[in-house]
């Protein structure tokens, strides 16, 4: 009989599963997911800007799992009984499996700390929300008015390349910082806080080229209609506001006592990503807490990581159902890419070598065109 693996999650780790296994012929695969489509977030500044399409970042889970006979349930799962290998959605359905693998990703972080922070912003995760920053910025983009403001809180990656894809857009447009002045505000001492300091150094001087104003060192403690107060008492103003400071993991309920999990919502997981005390159950994505093999820190929740975690464990599964020798944790990150907006100017560190230019936004590109052939 084939064995019912099923899927939460069709992010990066959950589709990357999908096309490892889709040939099985011993495997009945299911997906699970509450969105009919897989989201690029590595390019949602793209689609902010307005320089992609919804169709250059979006894909169609229901389409590509019936082209490939996998049964696909558009559904939220509520709870999981892991004891007795169920699910139960939303909608009150039980489903069963074989084998579970969880890769329900990760949601944007809105600390309580920061007052009015669930009322005046939105999570960029979501294809709705990313809709209206796009109409936003295009209506920002389209008036004649001056001294108007885009603040972007937060100054990691996925910050970094959203404010500079917007201020690229304001200059290609033969706009400049008197008629919209982009903002990016860090908390700690630099933007990309912890990262080489070829990359830093890089994108600090890319946001001076953009006349990106950049604030370290300073937090949002509250949050207005149309301002932000700063830790510091300061107010900047602001047209449209982002709030990209990190993010938690989007784990599912199942109230049971032998799961652990990290205070970032992030399952444990053991050196095979599999959920213990359960042999039968893998995690992998944003959703899990797992080491560097070459570092032993915890590896970062990125892309890289979600598909290098589901091409081992596709081999795991396959492993343990014939009865052979699990793999061990393997991966380790072999690099950062990070798009500082316009034509060949990117940016990155690959296998300890850094990279900028052309060659750096070749290898994004083609990491991006890999990933999306898996759905053409």
């Amino acid at each position: 009989m084939k064995k019912r693996v099923m899927i939460i999650g069709g992010g990066y780790a959950g589709v990357s599963l999908l096309h490892k296994l889709k040939n099985e012929i011993g495997i009945e695969l299911i997906l699970v997911d509450k969105s009919q489509t897989h989201l690029l977030q590595t390019h949602l500044h793209k689609y902010i800007s307005g320089y992609y399409s919804k169709d250059d970042i979006t894909f169609n889970h229901e389409k590509y799992c019936k082209e490939n006979s996998i049964e696909f349930i558009c559904e939220e799962i509520s709870n999981i009984n892991y004891k007795d290998n169920y699910v139960i959605s939303r909608e009150n359905i039980l489903y069963h499996y074989d084998y579970l693998i969880i890769a329900t990703g990760s949601v944007s972080m809105f600390p309580s700390q920061i007052e009015n922070v669930i009322e005046y912003t939105k999570d960029i995760k979501k294809i709705d929300n990313l809709d209206f920053y796009r109409n936003k910025f295009q209506k920002i983009l389209d008036s004649h008015d001056t001294n108007r403001s885009v603040l972007v809180v937060g100054g990691g990656v996925s910050g970094l390349q959203i404010a500079c894809e917007i201020a690229y857009t304001i200059k290609s447009k033969g706009l400049n910082k008197d008629n919209i002045q982009v903002t990016l505000i860090e908390g700690m001492d630099t933007i990309l806080p912890g990262m080489d300091s070829f990359l830093i150094e890089k994108s600090i001087q890319r946001c001076a080229e953009l006349d990106i104003k950049v604030i370290n060192n300073l937090f949002a403690s509250k949050i207005l209609e149309d301002s932000v107060i700063l830790s510091n008492g300061d107010e900047i103003s602001y047209d449209m506001l982002l709030f990209v400071i990190g993010a938690i993991g989007n784990n599912i309920i199942s109230h049971d006592e032998n799961i652990q999990e990290n205070p970032r919502n992030q399952l444990i997981v053991d050196d095979y990503y599999k959920v213990k005390p359960y042999d039968n159950v893998f995690a992998i994505g944003d959703i899990v807490q797992a080491i560097d093999s070459n570092t032993n820190d915890f590896q970062a929740p990125t892309a890289q990581a979600s598909r290098m975690q589901a091409e081992l464990t596709a081999k795991n599964i396959l492993k343990d159902i014939n009865g052979d020798t699990l793999i061990s944790n393997n991966i380790s990150n072999k690099g950062i890419l990070i798009d500082l907006g316009g034509p060949n100017c990117a940016i990155g560190r690959v296998l300890n070598i850094n990279l900028s230019g052309k060659i750096a936004l070749w290898l994004k590109k083609l990491i991006y065109s890999l990933h999306t052939k898996k759905f053409n």
